[in-house]
């Protein structure tokens, strides 16, 4: 008994020991990175080489010990099965995955995920085979065979015989090989003299002696200790010889550790798959943890092969399955298996052809989300056909539509229990479907969205609007469909189903399609499995999204839209309230006013990606490129602005500029308000609803953030883009930029601004400094970049300066231009967010969200009640319509009144703290964080007002609208 445990104990010894030596190596400490010699160093370099001969050992034991035969491929079909539960298991514990891992686990023949293990198996698939061509030659023949394959690659370093670094299927049928030969004779008998002693013991020595002097001679040699581990492998004859000299110790002194097949082959998974290791280790460097882990880790291998071993024995289901009988060998059993699979194909022929035409069909709903059947590309990028990318980059989305489709078809399948009449709907449900995404694509860039789908009332009308014929070629086509349906079923019967399979296909469609409730939360199983799997919503380019992750896809990441968390304060009496307070708020500050906002020409510029890096502390540039710029923030309204992105978030921007409502108020599911929040709005009112003239203004595709639908429901009369109704009369570009230049946006608004006389509205959002940042300019130079980056970011950042500079020149025009101009007119000039550029700031750190900006009035404007206010250093998207009133001297409504409170009396809203609107932050004039429970009981009070007003216009029942509550009085009473 004692021998025993002893014997158990020096196996789980061993086993914490590879693992320990495996996670290290993950984790790559300190001490592994620096080029420095350290006793922890020497201590891994010998721990890591006894893990490799302890696998050695392994490998040997197993071709010594266990018998092979066919069951072996059972063995092998649970150690798949097992691998399957663990990856599910460890992404449960991490949360993340690649579609490679997901691949490795699937396909772990074809991805060679856990090489040593199929080795293994394949080596004792054919032991009696092996056994018998050993037997023909002396063991020390065998042993000189041996020497000779692993002692060349050692001394030359050079890979002759396909051996690696050991984790590879040859290696592994070697070494077991190496054990079926020892079985042919008696160990323990074997006459061992000095001589072999001596070679033995200086194997040992040999092998101890390379581990800890290695490290050494590799610094002193190479300067690193880049072939520091080069004998710490599997395939380096020292560790071999090593492994050798304690096999055959081990039997000599009849130390007879028993090896359990299923513990075996689980410590060589863990071994062989790097996965397991990369998530074990999750960040962890602590030598501490990692021990405990190897602890843990060896314990679950344990019992795992002893809960395998104990399923083995009882269940004999797979065994009859695949007639994995004792006295077959592997020849006959791969032949009769290929007949089998012959006959499957040929009983299940209907299946197989229905799984056929659902990958079609997935095929299908890619590529005709494309109408020029191109790959999603902005201008100047790189593409290819919709139909290449498809097949070979987005692989595993068509695998993904394929199995939603397949769901379909089992929950109908359920339901009816008729073969044909399920795939034939199917087959007609998804192809509409499909059809319907790529017309809406085609005319409005966009699929079907589920908020069109929900509109039921509109289905008349729209039933309406489509001409007679169209209605009888669809009755036409039903009838045709159900005699195809009629004879499918009568001449070419399938099986029926029991009520399990029926039952289980409708709970599996139910389950898989309800959980897209869940898709954009961020912390929700389902959330973290789809972005790892490879899911693209791309919230700001439906279209795109349709491209990236198929139609059906895309239409279920827009389900999950959870506006706003429920306010349990919400009620009309309430609202109500809120209005009688701002109308007074209103009247209070329009009587010092003396201007009509309706009466000006108010532009609000968005300027893409526009932030100075001289602000940041890792740049320093050879001169500023927005000298002009900061001339006229020093002598106007003008500050920082937060934004809400880093290297995008352009649309959010826009929403809270134009409506005044911050995103961070919003449910983390909501990314893009653009085309989660306004679809589902009945109205929305934007500032530029106070003017009888508004226009919208963008030199790029409008089909972005869905921005054509999006304008139109926000009342702008005109939206000017590349290749829309009403045309760009400007269309220069700088250099190789394939974006239009901002001088020739500047045109466009020029002209917008001089074929209208009275007050009117503009929306410009620029193009010009859209990444990437290439040398697209010939200033490029003048813009030297030093600091603590590298030179691929010194030379983004010194291109995205130069055409900072021509942004710069561009705005000194237009504003000499509009001063010339004899009606008011008010810039409220802004960057959007800082360009994505920038690998060593800290994304949540506020410098990396200020952006420049400043509000400019004419000269006319400023000879007629326009003022330049107080310095304002830090604002938030929400504060421009506020600003631009008070600095145009123009009367408000009772919901400005507001948003006038909240610039004054509320410090900054952090808008890129999405929080549901709990616990949110704010940023003071000096800059430092102010947390809410920091603010004043009226500061708290404006925020919750503001926070009620956001829910009732976006989630709520929308009473204000039934109100005074957006109605600027001209005469105050």
């Amino acid at each position: 008994m004692i021998k025993k445990l002893c014997n158990a104990l020096v196996a789980y010894v061993s086993m914490v020991i590879v693992t320990f030596s495996l996670l290290i190596a993950q984790a790559n400490p300190t001490f592994l990175q620096n080029n420095l010699l350290s006793k922890r160093l020497f201590a891994y370099s010998l721990l890591n080489n006894f893990s490799n001969v302890i696998v050695g050992v392994l490998l040997i034991l197993i071709g010594y010990q266990i018998k092979g035969n066919i069951k072996l491929i059972k063995k092998y079909i649970y150690i798949y099965v097992v691998n399957l539960l663990i990856f599910i298991g460890l992404f449960l514990w991490t949360r993340s995955f690649t579609i490679q891992n997901l691949y490795d686990a699937v396909l772990p023949i074809t991805r060679n995920t856990y090489p040593v293990v199929l080795g293994v198996i394949s080596a004792l698939l054919i032991k009696d085979k092996l056994k018998n061509w050993f037997k023909k030659y002396k063991f020390s023949v065998i042993l000189g065979g041996y020497a000779i394959v692993f002692t060349l690659p050692s001394i030359f370093n050079k890979d002759i015989f396909g051996l690696g670094n050991g984790n590879n299927i040859i290696t592994a049928f070697s070494l077991v090989a190496l054990g079926i030969a020892c079985s042919n004779v008696k160990i323990d008998k074997l006459h061992i003299d000095k001589k072999v002693i001596t070679l033995m013991s200086m194997g040992v020595i040999l092998n101890v002696v390379l581990a800890l002097s290695m490290p050494y001679i590799s610094l002193k040699a190479h300067g690193d200790f880049s072939t520091a581990y080069r004998f710490n492998v599997l395939t380096s004859i020292s560790v071999v010889v090593m492994a050798i000299v304690l096999f055959i110790v081990g039997q000599r002194l009849k130390i007879y550790v028993k090896t359990p097949e299923y513990i075996g082959l689980l410590v060589l998974l863990t071994y062989s798959n790097n996965f397991i290791i990369e998530k074990i280790v999750n960040g962890s460097i602590s030598l501490k943890v990692l021990l405990f882990k190897s602890c843990i880790v060896s314990i679950i291998a344990v019992v795992l092969g002893w809960l395998l071993a104990k399923i083995d024995k009882r269940e004999h289901i797979l065994e009859r399955k695949l007639s994995l009988n004792d006295g077959k060998t592997i020849v006959p059993w791969i032949s009769e298996t290929i007949m089998k699979i012959i006959n499957y194909i040929k009983n299940h022929k209907h299946n197989l052809m229905n799984i056929v035409i659902l990958y079609t069909l997935a095929y299908c709903s890619f590529i005709f989300m494309s109408p020029h059947f191109t790959s999603p590309h902005m201008d100047g990028d790189k593409y290819t056909s919709i139909f290449f990318f498809a097949f070979f980059v987005k692989q595993h989305m068509m695998i993904l539509t394929l199995l939603l489709y397949y769901l379909i078809y089992r929950f109908f399948y359920g339901i009816t229990n008729k073969f044909w009449l399920s795939s034939i709907i199917t087959y007609t449900a998804v192809t509409i479907a499909i059809v319907a995404d790529a017309i809406k694509i085609y005319y409005r860039s966009e699929p079907i969205l589920p908020t069109e789908v929900t509109m039921v009332s509109a289905y008349g009308d729209i039933l309406e609007m489509i001409p007679q014929i169209i209605l009888w070629i669809a009755i036409i086509g039903i009838i045709i469909l159900t005699g195809v349906i009629i004879f499918c079923e009568v001449k070419f019967p399938q099986e029926k189903l029991s009520w399990k399979p029926r039952l289980l296909g409708i709970l599996l469609a139910i389950v898989v399609f309800g959980s897209s409730t869940r898709i954009n939360h961020g912390n929700s199983i389902v959330n973290a499995w789809l972005s790892s799997y490879g899911n693209e919503p791309t919230f700001w380019n439906q279209e795109y999204g349709a491209q990236y992750n198929g139609a059906i896809q895309q239409f279920l990441n827009n389900i999950d839209t959870n506006i706003m968390e429920n306010n349990s304060n919400y009620s009309r009496k309430r609202v109500n309230k809120l209005v009688e307070k701002y109308k007074k708020q209103a009247e209070k500050i329009n009587k010092g006013r003396t201007n009509n906002l309706s009466t000006q020409t108010i532009v609000f510029n968005l300027s893409e990606s526009l932030a100075n890096p001289n602000r940041l502390k890792e740049v320093e540039l050879s001169q500023n490129p927005l000298s002009y710029i900061d001339s006229v923030k020093r002598n106007t309204t003008s500050g920082l602005m937060i934004s809400s992105g880093l290297g995008g978030g352009t649309a959010n921007m826009e929403y809270m500029t134009l409506t005044g409502l911050p995103v961070s108020n919003f449910s983390p599911t909501i990314a893009t308000p653009y085309t989660q929040v306004v679809p589902n709005s009945n109205q929305t009112l934007t500032i530029n609803n106070y003017f009888k003239k508004s226009t919208a203004i963008h030199p790029y595709r409008g089909s972005f953030y869905s921005r054509e639908v999006v304008y139109k429901k926000f009342g702008f009369q005109k939206f000017m883009y590349l290749g829309g109704k009403y045309k760009l009369k400007h269309k220069m570009k700088i250099g190789t930029n394939p974006y239009l230049s901002d001088e020739t946006a500047y045109r466009n608004t020029l002209d917008v601004i001089n074929s209208y006389k009275n007050g009117q509205f503009i929306n410009l959002v620029t193009m010009q400094n859209h990444l990437p940042y290439s040398d697209y300019y010939d200033n490029s130079g003048d813009y030297q970049v030093s600091g603590d980056v590298d030179d691929g970011e010194k030379y983004n950042i010194s291109n995205y300066s130069a055409g900072l500079s021509y942004t710069d020149k561009a705005v000194q025009k237009f504003i000499e231009q509009i001063d010339r101009i004899n009606k008011p007119i008010t810039l409220v000039f802004y960057g959007d967010h800082l360009p994505g550029i920038y690998s060593n700031i800290d994304g949540n750190s506020l410098e990396a969200r200020e952006t420049d900006y400043f509000i400019y009035s004419n000269k006319y404007a400023r000879q007629h009640g326009a003022k330049n206010l107080k310095h304002v250093k830090y604002v938030s998207p929400i504060d421009f319509i506020a600003l631009t009133a008070e600095q145009t001297n123009s009367k408000v409504s009772p919901y400005y009144a507001l948003l006038t409170e909240i610039q004054k009396e509320l410090p900054t809203i952090k808008v890129y703290a999405y929080n549901n609107g709990k616990n949110p932050v704010f940023v003071n004039k000096k800059g430092k964080t102010i947390k809410y429970k920091q603010l004043t009981k009226k500061q708290k009070r404006l925020y919750n007002d503001l926070k009620l007003v956001q829910y009732d216009l976006t989630a709520g029942n929308q009473y204000l609208y039934k109100t005074k509550f957006f109605i600027i009085k001209s005469v105050i009473l």
